[in-house]
Parts: C-alpha cells; structure tokens; sequence
C-alpha cells in the first residue's frame, strides 16, 4: 500500500508501532510530534524540542498542525518523519487546527527567507504531510556545502505530500549547493508561487541522479526550474500551460545553463506538440532526452529543446 491512509493500519502499544506496509515494515520506538498536545503519552509539541533526542534510523509521526521553521540536526541520517493523516490535507479553519490532519505552516511572526524545513544531512524522507511556504522561502530546503554544520542534504526522499499556496515567490522544494539522489515522488503542487521544484545554486555541483516521478502541478508560476545531470523526470502531469520563456513548466538547465543527460520521458503537457519549446517555458540540455505526450496529440513527442 503507498503510505498515504497508513494511519487506519496503525497499531500501538508501549514499545512500538506497527504498519501493513511492505515498505515501511515494522517500526519500534518511534517519536511523536503533535503540536495540539492530543497525541500519545510523550509526545513533543515542538520539532525543536524533539530534535535534540533524534539519532540515526528514528521515525517521527506527525500529527495536526506545526508551526515552526526547523533544521535537522547536525550529524543525524536516515530519519523519516510521516505525517498521521489520511491524505495530506489543509489541517486548519480559519487557521484554528480542526484536530485532524499533518499540516506544518509557517510561524505567526516567521524568519524571513527561511525554510521551514533544512535538511543538511543523507537520507532524511519525508511521507504525507500537507506544506505551505513562507514568503520568498521554501516548505523544504535541501542543502549541501560540505561544512561540518551544513554538510550534505543528499538522497532525500520526498513523497505523497502536498505543497499548496503560501506567501508570494513561495518554494515548495528547493536545491541549494547541488545535492544528489534525490526522490521526489507522488506529491501535489498547487498554487506554488515561485517555483514547485527548484534549484537555487551549485555551488558545490550540479545535482545529479535525481528521480523527480509521478508528481502534479497546477497553477504554479514554475514547476521544474533547476539544472540537473544524469537525472530523471517521467510521470508528471502538468495542468498548467506553459506561457513565456521565463517562466518554466520544465527546464533541466536553469542555474547558469548547466545541464545535461537527462531523461524527461512520459509527461503530460498542456500545450501542444509546436509550443514544447524555449518559448514556452522547456528547456534542457542538449544531449537530454525528451519523449512526452503534448495537448491533442496520442503519439510521444519526442522533441528535445535545448538551451536555457
């Protein structure tokens, strides 16, 4: 089963919890964030008061509604944080929490140009929680300068989580220093308005052998704007048509026109086979390979419009 509606499965007694899920299995000793304070007995309310306690291979359930822009801690892998809801949801009226739900928000008062989530270490995922970014900040830093306090945000995975509105030039998923084997996979994005994926830098290289695959976007200024090698993009269902070259529906070469080797295959486009096209916000390296299904047309296109 994917990971979205696990909560129906779950059962817990004092020591662990377990859930029917061939790739989850079981989990023992896990740590529980309810912000509300309705969660089981030890709960934290805060990511910060929690993360102290974290070490490698833990398991955070996440439950109603987070405020807060957190950083993982430093010298921590492989913790998965899953949010108890049966699909990702707005968890709020009228931003009161309703009691049901995995909804991290911004702060009342956030840090400007924050995310509300760095990941500066490998293999952190991240499974069916609802995001909304703060203005000109991301839901989801990666991040990766090889320095002893923000070392290496690589082979994350993201998935079956939902992005959704935020404050102006809101980032849904960002890259900054260029980290590695990543999965971003089945997640919705909708009314992002910067960029639902997007690279800001490469500072330390170029990101490489990511797999960006069966995800939605809907009415985001951009939704793949990052330059990326060797990597794979398929599966994405794309409702917004592109318009303009500067804004991008998918573009593998947008951080100083580096690029290259990319597979962007099986993608539904809005616009037709003639528009997929620098114009028209596509752009990718010139030994990638394109083969997606444009507006009115049952054949794949195979057009591959290189350049930024």
């Amino acid at each position: 089963m994917s990971v979205a509606g696990f909560w129906r499965e779950l059962r817990q007694d004092s020591r662990d919890i377990n859930i029917n899920s061939n790739r989850l299995g079981k989990i023992s000793n896990p740590f529980f964030l309810f912000p509300q304070g309705n969660g089981p007995r030890g709960s934290f309310t805060t990511f910060a008061d929690l993360a102290p306690n974290l070490r490698n291979r833990d398991v955070i359930i996440f439950g109603g509604v987070l405020k807060e822009q957190a950083v993982t801690p430093q010298d921590v892998f492989d913790v998965t944080i899953i949010g108890a809801a049966n699909r990702p949801r707005q968890a709020t009226d009228a931003g009161v929490a309703t009691g049901g739900g995995a909804s991290w928000l911004a702060p009342d008062s956030p840090t400007a140009a924050t995310p509300l989530l760095k990941i500066r270490e490998q293999g952190w995922s991240i499974f069916n929680i609802m995001f909304q970014p703060v203005a000109a900040s991301a839901c989801i830093r990666l991040s990766r300068a090889e320095t002893a306090a923000d070392a290496d945000g690589s082979h994350a995975t993201i998935e079956d989580c939902y992005f959704v509105g935020g404050g102006a030039d809101g980032i849904a998923i960002e890259d900054v220093g260029g980290c590695s084997r990543v999965l971003i996979k089945n997640n919705r994005f909708e009314g992002i308005l910067d960029t639902a994926i997007k690279g800001i830098s490469t500072g330390i290289a170029v990101p490489a052998m990511w797999e960006i695959l069966g995800n939605r976007f809907k009415g985001c200024l951009n939704d793949i704007k990052m330059s990326l090698n060797d990597s794979l993009i398929e599966g994405g269902r794309h409702f917004t048509a592109g318009s303009g070259s500067t804004n991008k529906v998918i573009s593998t070469v947008a951080v100083s026109a580096q690029g290259d080797n990319n597979h962007v295959l099986l993608n539904q486009f809005k616009n037709i086979a003639s528009e997929i096209q620098i114009s028209n916000g596509y752009s990718g390296g010139s030994t990638d390979t394109w083969n997606n299904y444009a507006e009115g047309t049952a054949a794949l296109t195979v057009t591959s419009p290189p350049g930024a």
